[in-house]
């Protein structure tokens, strides 16, 4: 086998220290998705499918089942009872594991933002400093310095949408 030039090799370090340990548990959580008890190659639902799965209860799913088994000639064409019954135990069985899922992408999140919370902090105190220090001689040299961090210290603006132009008619002779 020959090795294609200029082809980046595995890092020999990692980007960071934590790095190694959030690989490790993508790599988890992505087996665990692989894994999943869902179709091989599922289509996306469209917004319009997921509000009508969202918006139907189990009650419903249920009380359709006891229809098509009460008039199997009437609903029996248009659903399975064993069908929407499933949909129902899948529901309540794995509502259970979404409700964990979210859980732990709350408490990364949290986790993230205390880390950045304290380094935001520090992060204002020095460019504090860094105004005072700009105003003496020996501060020229990282006044530029000074000016990209109040820059980036700035709540980006939001755009204005154009105002849509007035269509001017021409008026009759």
């Amino acid at each position: 086998m020959t090795q294609i030039p200029d082809t980046p090799g595995p890092a020999s370090e990692p980007a960071n220290k934590f790095t190694p340990d959030a690989q490790e548990r993508m790599a988890r959580l992505r087996t665990m998705a692989a894994e999943f008890p869902d179709e091989a190659a599922p289509k996306p639902l469209t917004s319009a499918e997921l509000r009508l799965a969202r918006s139907t209860s189990a009650a419903t799913l249920e009380n359709a089942a006891v229809f098509v088994e009460a008039a199997p000639t009437v609903g029996g064409g248009v659903a399975d009872a064993v069908e929407l019954r499933d949909a129902i135990a899948f529901e309540l069985a794995y509502g259970g594991v979404r409700d964990e899922a979210r859980a732990l992408a709350r408490r990364v999140d949290q986790a993230i933002l205390r880390r950045k919370l304290k380094a935001a902090k520090a992060a204002r105190g020095v460019y504090r400093v860094a105004k005072g220090f700009v105003t003496v001689d020996a501060g020229d040299a990282v006044r530029p310095h000074v000016t990209e961090l109040k820059r980036s210290l700035r709540p980006r603006r939001r755009r204005k949408n154009d105002a849509v132009p007035e269509v001017q008619i021409a008026a009759k002779k």
